[in-house]
């Protein structure tokens, strides 16, 4: 019996192991049933005053409540476990107020309209002007929530801003120099986009009181008017619209800038008996010029026109963020909230691409008729224009580091018998061997050109005379060795050398000129005279 008591009073003191583990569950099941109450407490409801519909808010999902043009009033009715921020966005917003416990609320300085809720119940009288009707996307979040999206909010619009700052630089800095007027179009398109976005999002509230509302309003509506134009001229001249579609590029421009004069119009005049219609026609006159737009660049796209795929690509960027922004609204919050600056991304670096496609190509064309300028197409050395420009350079340096320079001015002889004899064919071909010799013979720093006809000119640069003779004499034995076979016949070709050596430099190239012709013409007429003698001789 008494072994009995003990165990008894053991079995209180000291509970089993299945006792304990049933106790755990137990508490385990109460816990999660407080927690899960805790977890209800967490509710919001709003109520219109006007109609008394009350209408619940899910934390971190925006309602789809649409507000009417003027005053609208509501009840906000929460119970938080912990403190949250309730926001919303404000394009459409004229003035805001939150009465909570007797006492105005003043926002938090952000963006959007972001007022922080205390932890546990309470009663607030929320009352929203706004000029035109609009979804301001009422929602709610736990602090910490909303700290994250502010922090995620401002990297990705960090990074836009600085990715079209960057862009504007680079073409102002690239086309600077380039007579192409897309890259001044392109930069004020990428200022345009950015301002919008900017005032779209409300960022200027950042830095500017509720006071300036109304300015930030106008100048948002200017936005949207100077936007449009923009993108228009800019893709019309990047599709080349005006040379493929003169009347359409026509029509576009004109549409684009009707949008302007009625955003003009909302701003001056202010009237608020077409404001809902004038808004519509914007909206959808702008939605017409993009669709016609991103059509023509996909027609120029099929018929090769140069960076009209790149336009293609970027502005199907921007339809698929506009399909997530307008009709599928629920699907993805972050797309909802960032495609549309994400799209916009996507597109100024796209364009950018295509712009500097488009530097490419001038700058080759530019590189092309520089060469057609300066070079003879039937000698491949330079021309007239071309060896002054590079005779000038050797002028310069020549002047600044001292030297003896020497010019050649070579002459062919009897160049018009083999004309008359053997044709221009063959006498072209005669030129070009002569023209291959002296380019060949000369060094690449060295500047040749042929001047016209038979004249052929070259000026090369020397640190001794010794190397001038040395090559002058072998350039000349070997123009007066040289020979054309034509139709079985050897046909032999003779050039007259004058030879010009400054030590000193001289006033222009215009002198260098007339002495080297000079020069030539004495060495023609030794040479005849020698060629008479021998003739003479031979004969006697």
């Amino acid at each position: 019996m008494r072994n009995t008591t003990v165990k008894i009073r053991n079995s209180f003191l000291f509970p089993s192991s299945r006792f304990l583990r049933f106790n755990g569950i137990i508490l385990a099941f109460i816990t999660l049933l407080l927690s899960g109450a805790a977890f209800a407490e967490d509710n919001c409801y709003l109520t219109a005053i006007a109609n008394n519909v009350s209408t619940p808010l899910l934390q971190s999902v925006a309602s789809d409540i649409r507000l009417v043009k003027g005053v609208n009033q509501f009840e906000l009715v929460c119970t938080l476990s912990q403190s949250g921020v309730f926001t919303f966005t404000r394009p459409a917003l004229k003035s805001f107020s939150w009465q909570q416990d007797g006492a105005l609320k003043a926002p938090l300085k952000t963006n959007q309209m972001a007022i922080l809720m205390e932890q546990g119940s309470f009663h607030a009288q929320l009352t929203v002007t706004v000029t035109n009707s609009y979804t301001p996307r009422f929602t709610w979040l736990n602090t910490q929530q909303f700290i994250e999206r502010v922090q995620l909010y401002n990297l990705i619009f960090g990074v836009f801003y600085g990715l079209c700052a960057t862009l504007i630089f680079y073409v102002l800095i690239i086309g600077y120099g380039i007579k192409d007027a897309i890259f001044k179009q392109y930069g004020a398109y990428l200022f345009c986009i950015a301002s919008f976005i900017f005032l779209q999002e409300g960022q200027p509230y950042l830095f500017a009181q509720n006071q300036f509302s109304e300015l930030i309003r106008n100048l948002y509506s200017l936005s949207i008017g100077l936007t449009v134009v923009s993108a228009t001229w800019f893709m019309c001249a990047i599709l080349a619209l005006p040379q493929y579609w003169p009347k359409v590029s026509h029509l576009l421009k004109i549409a684009a800038l009707c949008v302007l004069t009625l955003c003009l119009q909302r701003v001056a005049l202010d009237l608020p008996a077409i404001a809902n219609l004038t808004s519509a026609i914007t909206g959808y006159l702008s939605l017409l010029i993009v669709m016609s737009i991103f059509i023509l660049s996909a027609v120029q796209a099929k018929q090769g026109v140069n960076e009209a795929g790149l336009v293609f690509i970027a502005l199907s960027c921007v339809f698929i963020s506009m399909t997530f922004r307008i009709l599928l609204t629920e699907y993805s919050p972050f797309i909802q909230r960032y495609g549309f600056v994400i799209a916009f991304t996507l597109e100024s670096l796209l364009l950018a691409i295509a712009v500097a496609k488009r530097l490419q190509r001038l700058s080759y064309a530019k590189k092309q008729a520089e060469r057609h300028a300066n070079y003879d197409p039937l000698c491949h050395i330079h021309n007239r224009r071309g060896w002054s420009l590079k005779a000038n350079d050797l002028l310069t340096q020549h002047a600044q580091q001292g030297g003896i320079l020497c010019f050649l001015y070579i002459d062919l002889d009897r160049f018009k018998v083999i004309n008359d004899s053997y044709g221009h064919d063959v006498g072209d071909k005669v030129l070009s061997k002569v023209a291959q010799l002296i380019n060949n013979h000369m060094r690449s720093e060295d500047a040749v050109g042929r001047l016209g006809g038979d004249e052929f000119v070259a000026m090369a640069l020397f640190t001794s005379k010794d190397k001038i003779n040395q090559r002058v004499a072998t350039l000349e034995q070997k123009l007066n060795a040289l020979s054309l076979e034509h139709q079985g016949n050897t046909i032999a070709i003779y050039a007259s050398v004058g030879q010009i050596n400054y030590s000193e430099a001289p006033k222009n190239l215009d002198e260098v000129l007339k002495a080297g012709d000079e020069a030539m013409y004495q060495k023609k007429s030794l040479r005849k005279a020698q060629a008479k003698q021998t003739y003479t001789r031979e004969n006697a």
